[in-house]
C-alpha cells in the first residue's frame, strides 16, 4: 500500500509581488530620484521663510528648482511601486499591518505628487514675466484647500505609513532588519533636523531601497 504526500504549503515568492522586477526597478529608481532632488537642493539658497521670497529665488534659479520638481515628480510612481511592494512582503506576514501600511503609503505618494505638480505649475508662474503672474504663484502654494490635498496627506500617510511598515518589518523579520531599521533613522532624521551640510538622510533611505531591491531580486525575501 502507496501513499501520496501531501503537498508541502512554501512561502510566497517575490514574483508574487507586482512583478519581482518591477518591484526591484521601484525601489531602486524611486530611491536614487528622490535622493537627486535633495542633494540638488544642497546648490540652492537657504528656504526662506516668506513664500515671496521662496518665489524670487525660484525665478533666480529656475534651472535647478525646474531640474528638482521634474526629478522628484518621476520619482513619485517608482517610489510608490517600491512601497508597496515592501508592504505586500509585511502582508505575507502580517496582512491587516501589511495592508495599512500599503493604504497609508498610497496616500503619501498622492500628497507628494501633489506636492510636485503645484511646484512645476509654480514654476513658470514665477519666472514668466506675465504681471500678476507671481502672485497666483502665490496663491497656490499658500492655498488652504490644496495643502490639505497635498501636503497633508503627504506629510500624514508618508510619515505613518513608514512607521506601521518599518515597525512591521522589524517585528516579522519579513527581510533583514537593517532595512526598516535604516528607514526608521532616515525617518527620524529627514522629518527633524533634516540635512546638515553636504550630508543628506535621504542616502539612508538609498541605502534601505536598495537592500530591499537585492533581497528580493535574489528571492531571499520574503523569508520562510
Amino acid at each position: 500500500m502507496t501513499t501520496l504526500a501531501s503537498p508541502t504549503r512554501t512561502a510566497p515568492a517575490p514574483a508574487a509581488l507586482p512583478g519581482r522586477r518591477l518591484a526591484v526597478v521601484g525601489l531602486a529608481v524611486g530611491a536614487a530620484l528622490n535622493t537627486t532632488e535633495a542633494v540638488l537642493a544642497q546648490f540652492l539658497p537657504e528656504r526662506p521663510d516668506s513664500i515671496a521670497e521662496e518665489l524670487r529665488l525660484v525665478a533666480e534659479h529656475s534651472t535647478l528648482y525646474g531640474a528638482r520638481a521634474v526629478i522628484g515628480t518621476l520619482a513619485v510612481p517608482f517610489m510608490l511601486v517600491g512601497f508597496l511592494a515592501a508592504a505586500r512582503l509585511l502582508a505575507a506576514r502580517a496582512r491587516r499591518t501589511g495592508w495599512t501600511a500599503g493604504s497609508l503609503l498610497a496616500v503619501g505618494m498622492w500628497g507628494f505628487a501633489g506636492v510636485h505638480v503645484l511646484a512645476l505649475l509654480s514654476l513658470p508662474l514665477a519666472t514668466g514675466g506675465v504681471p500678476g503672474a507671481a502672485a497666483v504663484a502665490e496663491e497656490l502654494q499658500s492655498s488652504a484647500p490644496l495643502g490639505a490635498l497635498t501636503y497633508l496627506p503627504f506629510l500624514a500617510g508618508t510619515v505613518l505609513g513608514m512607521l506601521v511598515l518599518c515597525v512591521g518589518l522589524l517585528r516579522t523579520g519579513a527581510v533583514a532588519r537593517w532595512i526598516p531599521a535604516t528607514w526608521l533613522v532616515f525617518l527620524a532624521l529627514d522629518f527633524t533636523i533634516g540635512a546638515v551640510g553636504p550630508v543628506d538622510p535621504h542616502w539612508l533611505f538609498l541605502a534601505g531601497a536598495l537592500g530591499l531591491a537585492r533581497e528580493i531580486a535574489r528571492g531571499t525575501a520574503p523569508r520562510a
